[in-house]
């Protein structure tokens, strides 16, 4: 089974999907910074044959709340209304979804669910579904782990850091994994992506010089800091079911850091879960495998003033870490 860089039009299967095993979580949740390394610890759970995590669906929020999906839907009226759910599938197949959103481009997720699903299917889902925003959340996910054939559901929003609390509430029995990555590692990165593929608000940075690196700099600080931050509630409050992963451990160290996170999800880990390819315009975008050098590579990037900047507002958090030099 080969892994490629972007997901395949599925359809959803008609053979019954496999019960979860004793043990075998809820739902996984993949959150964390963004460009810390989400997407390849997606690609690499769905390594097995049993986890199908969806791409990012911004369900709950966003960096700003008010963003996420739920709020777009809970203006369509009550939820226990018949029509109410066939607006909220009007909204997203219409296209109307994508063109209410002023700041930021359609999430992942519901590009796919519109090629992938057919309109009459997550209707009928829907309306069978439990009518409160975590019955939809859950009826999103379990039709993508549907059409992979996988008893495992899951999302991979990184975003969705913000708000663990409350999908621990919806999901009681969930996991969730909390990817962290050096800030300047996570600076290189997003400002290669940005400049590479601008999307809007970014695009509008892009045309005053210097303002798009100035905004991506003060975005990895804020972003960031609060990761590290919720990391110390979450660990207190969740301890059985949230895990920290550093990007760099598993790229340097993969069998050892990967055997802890298959065992700490209770899903027996794949015999090769480090055979993916490269993603989301990574340096080696679309190589195979995991690309060790992505964890120091960013040292011959950075410049002087972001790397003074991210030690002078981060540095003890970073030590905290492990990344002190």
């Amino acid at each position: 089974m080969s892994v490629t860089t972007t997901d395949p039009v599925l359809a959803v299967p008609s053979p019954p999907v496999p019960e979860r095993l004793p043990g075998e979580p809820e739902a996984i949740f993949i959150v964390g910074s963004s460009r810390s390394g989400t997407t390849m610890m997606r690609n690499i759970l769905e390594r097995s044959e049993r986890i199908a995590v969806a791409r990012e669906s911004h369900f709950v929020g966003h960096l700003r709340e008010s963003e996420g999906a739920r709020f777009y839907f809970r203006h369509l009226g009550d939820l226990a209304a018949d029509e109410t759910i066939r607006a909220i599938v009007e909204l997203i197949y219409s296209g109307e979804f994508q063109r209410r959103s002023r700041w930021r481009e359609l999430s992942p997720y519901w590009r796919w669910l519109v090629d992938a699903v057919p309109r009459e299917e997550m209707e009928r889902r829907l309306l069978a579904a439990e009518r409160t925003e975590r019955g939809l959340m859950a009826a999103f996910m379990r039709v993508y782990a549907d059409a992979r054939g996988r008893p495992v559901m899951g999302d991979k929003t990184p975003a969705h850091l913000a708000y663990v609390d409350l999908l621990l509430e919806w999901f009681p029995g969930a996991r969730i994994v909390h990817m962290l990555r050096d800030p300047r590692a996570v600076y290189v990165s997003d400002l290669r992506r940005r400049r590479g593929k601008l999307r809007r608000p970014f695009s509008w940075f892009s045309r005053v010089p210097g303002l798009l690196p100035a905004v991506l700099l003060l975005q990895t600080t804020w972003v960031w800091r609060g990761a590290a931050r919720r990391h110390a509630a979450y660990e207190r409050r969740h301890a059985a079911q949230y895990r920290l992963v550093r990007f760099e451990d598993v790229v340097s160290k993969p069998d050892e850091t990967l055997g802890k996170v298959f065992a700490f999800l209770g899903v027996a880990a794949p015999p090769d879960p480090t055979n993916v390819k490269v993603m989301a315009h990574g340096f080696k975008w679309g190589a195979e495998g995991i690309d060790a050098e992505a964890a120091t590579r960013w040292r011959s990037h950075i410049g002087r003033f972001p790397n003074w900047w991210l030690h002078t507002w981060l540095g003890g958090y970073m030590r905290g870490f492990g990344y002190s030099d």
